[in-house]
């Protein structure tokens, strides 16, 4: 479906929607190839199947889902017959250039994600324990189906990876499937209103802010989430610095920026502000995250400069690929080989 809306844009001749959904697609095609070799063939993890109870709540979650889904289309399709044809909207504002109100709840939007960090280090042990607990008051019948979960409780890392891969992919799920009904359908699309942070590249076949996120995220935790501990530091040191860095270079540049950047609506004074925020977001990470004992002290620094300077570098290209698929990618990937050639 991903691929197909790249083929629409191309043919409807939106060259930005084309690279942008294009790049999407190949970004989620390589990481899942990438990731099915990894899982196959290396020896990261004894275990050889999705930790319990994942494989049967994500098979749950779209039975739950999608008929809900429709009943929201339904309903939608019900409330644009009772309108007038010419007053049926679909709620976009029109502009490159969001009213003020609107960029603030775009960027706030993207904090959600920071979720993950709390899943991968503290919310995932604690999820963990619960589910074995309610399995030793269950029959044992019950508890050797889902055995797997018994001998990784040595390795909480390995069940929190699993947690956020399930976590996020259903998170996925539901955006992909929204999103497409918006690009395709947008008249039978029931969340018009998330349509007002939309910006007007993002009206007809480009896919939204949030899928590239979502997908900058997924694609990163499956790529390196399993070589544990450095995978899971590296993709939540990428989500930080590109959040804080992507929401103060836009926050910042669009109130206090006067230099453009050639023929953009981007400024040095919003670049060089994403770059130092973002460098002070991956510093205050690591404190918090007290990350001593996985690194020294040359990737202690290293790793935010080097991330900063690479927020700073795309956000100077200005590629038509969002910024939200390109920041967590790029981060995460320079940093996962940068670890492995200083420590």
């Amino acid at each position: 479906m991903i691929l197909y809306t790249a083929i629409i844009a191309k043919l409807r001749n939106e060259k930005g929607a084309y690279q942008n959904n294009l790049a999407i697609f190949f970004v989620l095609f390589i990481s899942l190839t990438i990731n099915l070799v990894i899982t196959n063939f290396s020896n990261l993890s004894n275990i050889n199947f999705i930790e319990f109870p994942f494989d049967i709540l994500i098979f749950f979650f779209i039975l739950f889902f999608l008929p809900l889904y429709i009943v929201f289309i339904f309903n939608e399709n019900h409330k644009q017959k009772k309108k007038k044809e010419e007053i049926i909207t679909y709620g976009y504002s029109h502009s490159n250039l969001l009213p003020l109100k609107y960029e603030v709840y775009r960027k706030l939007s993207h904090l959600v994600v920071l979720g993950i960090i709390l899943f991968y280090f503290s919310l995932g042990f604690w999820t963990q324990n619960i589910f074995i607990n309610i399995l030793n008051y269950l029959p044992g019948i019950v508890s050797d189906i889902f055995y797997s979960i018994f001998p990784i409780e040595s390795d909480d890392m390995i069940f929190t990876q699993y947690l956020v891969v399930f976590l996020v992919g259903i998170s996925l799920l539901g955006l992909l499937t929204a999103d497409f009904t918006r690009l395709i359908k947008p008249s039978l699309y029931p969340l018009k209103k998330v349509n007002r942070i939309l910006r007007e590249k993002e009206e007809h076949m480009r896919l939204g802010p949030q899928i590239s996120m979502a997908i900058g995220c997924f694609s990163i935790i499956i790529l390196y989430g399993l070589f544990q501990p450095i995978g899971p530091l590296v993709i939540c040191t990428a989500m930080t610095m590109a959040i804080f860095g992507d929401m103060a270079a836009n926050l910042i540049g669009r109130l206090y920026g006067k230099k453009k950047i050639r023929n953009t609506n981007k400024s040095y004074e919003g670049l060089f502000s994403g770059v130092l925020v973002a460098f002070l977001s991956g510093i205050i990470l690591f404190f918090i995250l007290e990350v001593y004992q996985i690194i020294n002290l040359i990737l202690f620094i290293l790793f935010p400069i080097i991330g900063a300077i690479i927020i700073g570098v795309l956000d100077f290209i200005d590629l038509e690929i969002d910024d939200n698929l390109t920041y967590p990618f790029f981060i995460s990937t320079i940093l996962f080989f940068l670890y492995f050639i200083f420590y």
